[in-house]
């Protein structure tokens, strides 16, 4: 299957990025080096096995039946739409070499080959796929930013490259240039991801006046410079323009990662949601009892058991300082985060933080942040519980939750699926104070649009206090879109 399709790839990738340098020259001379490219290719096909022949075979005859325009289909469907491009291909350059050598190729037909070349970038990857031993293996850096080590096949390879190359040359003849700059690696072969975020809330409660709330309004940029390294840089632009993340990630072993700069630290569940997947429209009260983003770096180790069991590890320093604030002393705060997947069920995540508060050396106190979740999912259902108890000097705080939901599918054409939930957590902001500890209940919806990125959040909150109890219910929502 590779075989035949290598082939004709590389045939045709010849001719072109010979067209591409010498428009006018002899097409019977082309057509001479590609049969000569093509016997050599073919030995090499004949080295496989039996099973692959039969296979470059049986595609063959697939593709040379089917007429112009046929839609591909079948267990080969995405092999056969990249053999009916380079079909296209050929007969691009069989008509461009049916051209007179005194008439110059035109910028339309440049645009042409274009086009398919763009097409076979974006579909020369499945070879990748097709001939990889499992989907694991495939080079990428995941969200976590581990490494998966790929099985490269070296003739993939050099058709990505020969691609690249002869879309810059094709470009290069089109605007006139004789001799334009090399591509910067992390442009050439990179790949770069653009995502935003908007929240958009109304809140109407009785002790303040009903109104809409411009909450988040993001973007960011993601970027894979090569296998082994990754930056992500975000902002926030709702009320005034700051710097949320810059992080740079080095993965030089696929159970191992780095990273280093702004980012939030490894503590806690709920704080660690992004907040495009947040249940609620606002967080618990207990994801505010932690850390905050801060400048540091953290060292993750995951291991994955089975398909069912893994475990992940990360350990690291920060400043203690907090989001776009300098260091103001030379105590640097320790942070673990371990989460433990079981039987694809439940996930355990315990966690600790630790060190000085941010203070001059002879103010700093310490500090003692702890906590664990645990998280169960099964089909349609989740209930998530977390726990966090924070220490900073003399003052101790603790809070919790519990929440459950239930999915269930709508399938119509605005609203895809429905999300039924309820939470019920407790905050003690003064441990050694009585009578401050205070209470909520959030009823609340999540109505999908798609699957996660557009939704609308509905959430009503009955809002409890331990002593001196106050009308001061709220009703939320929150309208959602993200990139």
């Amino acid at each position: 299957m590779k075989g035949s399709i290598a082939t004709g790839v590389a045939a045709v990738l010849t001719v072109l990025f010979m067209v591409s340098v010498a428009p006018a020259q002899d097409f019977g001379n082309l057509i001479d080096a590609v049969d000569k490219l093509e016997t050599t290719l073919k030995a090499m096909v004949e080295s496989e096995s039996e099973a692959r022949k039969h296979e470059i075979a049986e595609l063959r005859n697939i593709v040379e039946q089917m007429p112009e325009g046929t839609a591909p289909s079948g267990d080969h469907s995405s092999l056969t739409q990249l053999a009916l491009e380079v079909k296209a291909l050929r007969a691009d350059v069989d008509r461009l070499s049916s051209i007179q050598t005194t008439v110059p190729v035109t910028e339309s037909d440049m645009l042409t080959i274009i086009g398919d070349i763009e097409y076979l970038k974006s579909q020369i990857g499945l070879l990748s796929t097709m001939t990889g031993e499992t989907r694991e293996q495939l080079a990428s850096l995941d969200e976590d930013g581990f490494y998966m080590p790929p099985v490269i096949d070296p003739e993939v390879g050099r058709l990505t490259d020969r691609l690249v190359e002869l879309n810059a040359s094709l470009e290069e003849i089109l605007s006139g240039k004789s001799g334009g700059t090399e591509p910067n690696p992390s442009v050439k072969h990179g790949k770069i991801v653009f995502s935003g975020l908007a929240h958009e809330h109304f809140l109407s409660s009785p002790d303040q006046t009903s109104s809409f709330i411009s909450k988040r309004a993001r973007f960011a940029v993601k970027g894979e410079i090569n296998k082994y390294a990754q930056i992500k840089i975000q902002a926030e632009f709702a009320k005034s323009p700051k710097l949320l993340d810059g992080q740079v990630t080095i993965s030089p072993h696929r159970q191992w990662s780095l990273s280093i700069g702004q980012y939030k630290p490894p503590f806690g569940t709920d704080f660690l949601t992004s907040a495009s997947s947040t249940p609620f429209v606002n967080r618990s009260s207990a994801a505010g009892l932690g850390t905050n983003r801060d400048v540091g770096a953290t060292v993750s180790f995951r291991h994955k058991f089975d398909n069912k069991n893994s475990l992940k590890l990360t350990t690291g320093l920060f400043n203690g300082a907090g989001i776009n604030t300098s260091d103001v002393n030379s105590t640097k705060n320790f942070v673990a985060h371990l989460e433990a997947k079981l039987l694809d069920m439940f996930t355990l995540s315990p966690n600790v933080y630790a060190g000085k508060t941010n203070a001059v050396d002879s103010l700093k106190q310490d500090l003692v942040d702890f906590g664990g979740s645990l998280t169960w999912k099964w089909r349609h259902e989740i209930v998530e519980a977390e726990y966090v108890h924070s220490k900073h000097g003399d003052v101790e705080r603790s809070g919790w939750y519990v929440w459950g939901g239930h999915s269930f599918a709508i399938g119509l054409g605005f609203l895809q699926e429905m999300q039924l939930l309820a939470r019920y957590e407790q905050r003690d902001p003064y441990m050694g104070i009585t009578g401050n500890r205070t209470d909520r209940l959030t009823l609340g919806t999540n109505l999908f649009i798609d699957e996660k990125y557009a939704k609308i959040q509905l959430n009503y909150h009955f809002n409890g206090e331990q002593e001196a109890s106050m009308d001061n219910n709220e009703f939320l929502m929150n309208f959602q879109v993200a990139f």
